[in-house]
């Protein structure tokens, strides 16, 4: 086929783009090149850019590349790029990024220097970040056995608090509106991700045995009027959009979320829901699931954000779709002495999907309720059970002490006020519009309360009848003496969302109304004096698994 004018021009332009990639690596590579001691230097690659490891900074170049959803072929391009990376992450990644640096040629050298934009010897553009060790990395702590639940938790309050100060899409001078963060719009994204699967044969068997375009297309359409109701109510925001494990690195105490997308709107103007999604979904995709159930726990202990649970399934399907097509095309690229381990990853992520969507068809959600007194480790054993089963906790003690929308509860101890048996009444109903989204979310919903009134597991049960769902009372007991105990050491010890104390406990033991006769039909017992870390083992709940697994479903 004869060359034409325009097949003559790319080809040209795609010569001189690796001649200029082959000139900053080559500068970059050199420690000479740095105004400061680089040491050995390492190279990192992905599709859309390169960063080099020199001293005690980071500096990361956009390669000149036209993949269509992100254009970096001018070098104006990429200086935008690099300033807006800096900007962009500060919410999430605290003093990582520092600064833009310029490349700079000067006769045959090349030199990086801070300043000075508008040089004509400017050739490319770099982001100065501060150097931290790799091996922090929360991929890489996971793959060694390092990553604990103390990171996990860390980066649940930290994805949560930069979700509540984001802003929103439609809000300020330089939020955009229009479509951004719109179901239809969602549509396309998830749509547009199935397709090249869907074509090729390496993946087409999997995406079509498992239905996930009819899944995806029906969740879609089912969901629509949620996720633009969502976007109305402000909970689509300037988010991170690539939150997976490889862009979070341990801090100290803190979890810090760098690399997060800068190049397109569409990407990162999204619905809070969906950046957490991400970040689920990888747990899951490595074989962590308990994390994945616990870091979502957390964060919805930190935001009360049960609406959001809708999509969540939806959204994860979508996440997994998004990886498994960019192992596909690593393992289709002749360049790439990996090509195996990324066919293998690609199938994860579609048996992650395929999983997903099984569930969104065939949800099978129960409602649990905690019964107790104050001090009979409900707490305890509820997160642990949680982080288990995949059940959604709901927690009395946190959603009373939130005091508004979106925001951390306050540990503060509420007034008698707060207690009185209209105000306590009052809090069920509103625990109730909580259990209701997440059982129409298709999760099991954990109710953490004390639920010694009978009225209140009745309004409970039904809510169970009137959704359908199976529901047991898992009873928490344990002797008198040790309520007494741990009641104290509360009162005395950090302080919690907790406000019982010992005359508490008094009046509840004279106060409670028992467990009638149908209810004990419904009812699994639990013997908590026993140590905290019974609660994280499965046969400390096997009467519960029992139970559930030989329910006949009847309410």
């Amino acid at each position: 086929m004869p060359e034409t004018p325009t097949s003559r021009h790319v080809l040209n332009r795609q010569r001189a783009a690796r001649r200029h990639s082959r000139l900053v690596d080559a500068a970059l590579s050199r420690a000479c090149t740095y105004a400061h001691p680089a040491g050995r230097i390492v190279r990192i690659e992905t599709h859309i850019s390169v960063v080099f490891l020199a001293g005690r900074y980071a500096y990361k170049i956009m390669k000149p590349v036209d993949f269509g959803f992100v254009n970096f072929v001018r070098l104006d391009a990429r200086r935008r790029c690099c300033e807006a990376e800096i900007r962009l992450n500060a919410p999430f990644a605290g003093s990582i990024y520092r600064d833009t640096s310029e490349l700079l040629i000067d006769g045959r050298r090349c030199r990086l220097r801070r300043g000075g934009r508008g040089n004509a010897s400017v050739i490319d553009y770099a982001v100065r970040m501060r150097r931290f060790d790799q091996r922090l990395l929360f991929s890489n702590l996971l793959a060694h056995g390092e990553l604990g639940t103390a990171d996990i938790d860390a980066a649940a309050v930290s994805l949560a608090a930069s979700h509540r100060h984001a802003r929103r899409a439609g809000r300020g001078p330089t939020a955009p509106a229009a479509r951004l963060g719109s179901a239809a719009l969602l549509r396309e994204q998830v749509l547009a991700a199935l397709a090249p699967l869907e074509a090729d044969p390496s993946t087409a068997h999997a995406v079509e045995s498992a239905a996930l375009r009819a899944t995806c297309e029906s969740e879609l359409a089912r969901l629509a009027p949620h996720l633009d109701a969502r976007r109305a109510n402000g909970f689509v925001r300037a988010c991170h959009g690539d939150l997976h494990l490889d862009n979070i690195v341990r801090d100290g105490r803190r979890a810090l979320m760098f690399d997060c997308i800068e190049f397109s709107d569409a990407l990162r103007w999204i619905d809070v829901t969906c950046d957490l999604a991400f970040l689920l979904m990888d747990l899951r995709a490595r074989g962590h699931a308990a994390y994945a159930h616990r870091l979502l726990n957390r964060y919805l202990d930190a935001t009360g954000e049960f609406t959001g649970l809708a999509a969540l399934r939806l959204y994860i399907v979508y996440r997994a779709l998004v990886r498994a097509l960019v192992a596909m095309l690593k393992a289709h690229s002749p360049a790439r002495s990996d090509a195996q381990a990324s066919a293998g990853t690609a199938s994860r992520y579609l048996a992650l999907a395929a999983s997903e969507a099984r569930a969104m068809r065939e949800p099978a959600p129960w409602l649990l309720l905690c019964h107790g007194f104050s001090g009979s480790g409900k707490s305890a054993a509820s997160r642990a059970l949680a982080e288990l089963s995949g059940a959604i906790r709901v927690s009395s003690d946190l959603e009373r002490k939130r005091l508004e929308p979106f925001a951390p509860p306050s540990l503060d101890a509420l007034p008698a006020s707060a207690y009185t048996q209209a105000a306590l009444d009052a809090h069920y109903e509103r625990l109730v519009a909580d259990v209701r989204d997440v059982l129409n979310a298709g999760y099991t919903a954990l109710v953490d309360a004390t639920f010694l009134k009978a009225a209140h597991r009745a309004r409970f049960a039904a809510l169970a009848r009137e959704l359908n769902r199976p529901m047991l009372i898992l009873n928490f007991h344990a002797p008198q003496a040790r309520l007494a105990e741990r009641v104290d050491a509360r009162e005395h010890g950090p302080r919690d969302a907790s406000d019982a104390g010992a005359d508490v406990l008094a009046a509840q033991f004279a106060q409670a109304d028992p467990l009638d006769a149908r209810e004990r039909q419904r009812t699994v017992d639990l013997d908590t004096d026993v140590e905290i870390e019974a609660f994280s083992r499965e046969r400390w709940w096997a009467p519960l698994f029992e139970r559930m697994r030989g329910e006949d479903g009847e309410i």
